[in-house]
C-alpha cells in the first residue's frame, strides 16, 4: 500500500469524480484509475460505485478512507518532527499574494508575528490571481490571498475562506481634470478615458470589467497589467485612470502622488484565503489558521 494511491483515493472522494481528482492531482485519469483500482484489490473491497449521478463511496470505503486522511496527516506531521530532529533552523509557510495587497495585510501579519509564529519562517510570493490558483494547484505555495472572484472561476480542488472587504476607487493623476471633483464619479463618464486593467476574467480585473459591461458600454483600455504596483506607476505617470480596491492605494494617496474618488455605483471587493483541499501536516495546517486569524477582520 503506498501513500500515493490513499491520495489519489482521499481525491476521488473528496471530488466524487475520477476526472476531477485527475485534475487537481494534476495527473491522467488513467494514473487515477490505476491506483486506485490497486489499491482496491489489496484491501479487499471496493471504495466506490459508480451511480447514474456520478460517483459515491461504499460503506467500508468511508470508514476506511477516514482512517486513510488521519493516516496521511500523520505521516506529514513524522515529516515535520524529522525536521525539527535533525536541527533545521526553521520550518517555512509559502504563501502566495496578490499585487497591491502588501498594504493591506502585511502589518495585520507582521505586527505579532514572532509570538504567534515562532520559528517559522515565510516565504512570500507576489504574484496575479490565476498564477497563485497554479501555484496552489502544483501545490508551489501552502496558501494563497487574492481578491475573490466568480466561483466558477475558482479552479475545482481549492477552498476558500473570506478575510475582509474593500471598496473600489477611481484612481487618476493629480493634475487629471477629475481630481477636482468632490462627489463620487459615475463609470459612465469615464468611458472615453484611457483606462489601465488588469487580468479581465479573474479577480478584480473581472470585477472592474463588469462595472463598465454591466452599464452596456466598453471601457477604453490603455493597457492590461498583471499587477496593481505597475498601474499605479503608469497612474502617476499622467498616462491613464485606474479603478483598484481603495485600501491597495493608502501610502500613496496621502503622500499625494495618485488622487482617490469614490465611484457609482459603488463596488466592493472580497479577500479571500485560498487553499488546497488536501490535508497539510497538522503543523501547518495550524499554521495556516493563524495567518487567517491574523489577517481576518
Amino acid at each position: 500500500m503506498e501513500l500515493r494511491q490513499l491520495r489519489y483515493a482521499l481525491s476521488v472522494a473528496k471530488q466524487r469524480s475520477f476526472t476531477r481528482a485527475a485534475t487537481v492531482l494534476n495527473v491522467s485519469q488513467s494514473a487515477v484509475s490505476e491506483q486506485v483500482a490497486l489499491l482496491e484489490t489489496e484491501i479487499g473491497f471496493p471504495l466506490f460505485r459508480r451511480t447514474p449521478r456520478g460517483i459515491d463511496i461504499t460503506e467500508r470505503g468511508r470508514t476506511f478512507l477516514y482512517e486513510a486522511e488521519r493516516v496521511i496527516g500523520d505521516v506529514l506531521s513524522l515529516s515535520d518532527s524529522a525536521r525539527r530532529l535533525r536541527g533545521a533552523p526553521s520550518e517555512t509557510l509559502t504563501l502566495g499574494i496578490g499585487s497591491g495587497m502588501a498594504q493591506i495585510f502585511m502589518p495585520r501579519l507582521f505586527r505579532d508575528l514572532p509570538k504567534t509564529l515562532p520559528g517559522v519562517r515565510l516565504e512570500i510570493l507576489t504574484a496575479p490571481t490565476r498564477n497563485i490558483f497554479n501555484d496552489l494547484h502544483e501545490e508551489r505555495v501552502d496558501a494563497g490571498i487574492a481578491i475573490e472572484s466568480d466561483p466558477e472561476r475558482v479552479p475545482a480542488g481549492i477552498l476558500i475562506e473570506r478575510l475582509t472587504q474593500a471598496d473600489m476607487a477611481l484612481i487618476v493623476p493629480p493634475a487629471h481634470r477629475l481630481a477636482r471633483s468632490r462627489k463620487a464619479i459615475d463609470i459612465g463618464s469615464l468611458v472615453s478615458e484611457p483606462i489601465v486593467m488588469s487580468e479581465l476574467t479573474v479577480g478584480y480585473g473581472q470585477i472592474v470589467l463588469s462595472l463598465f459591461t454591466d452599464l452596456g458600454i466598453r471601457p477604453n483600455i490603455l493597457a492590461i497589467a498583471d499587477n496593481i504596483e505597475t498601474m499605479k506607476t503608469i497612474v502617476q505617470s499622467g498616462a491613464g485612470i485606474a479603478i483598484v480596491p481603495r485600501a491597495s492605494v493608502e501610502t500613496q494617496a496621502a503622500l499625494g502622488v495618485i488622487k482617490v474618488l469614490p465611484i457609482v455605483p459603488a463596488r466592493a471587493v472580497t479577500f479571500s484565503l485560498f487553499r488546497r483541499r488536501q490535508p497539510l501536516s497538522r503543523r501547518k495546517e495550524g499554521y495556516i489558521a493563524t495567518v487567517r486569524d491574523l489577517l481576518k477582520d
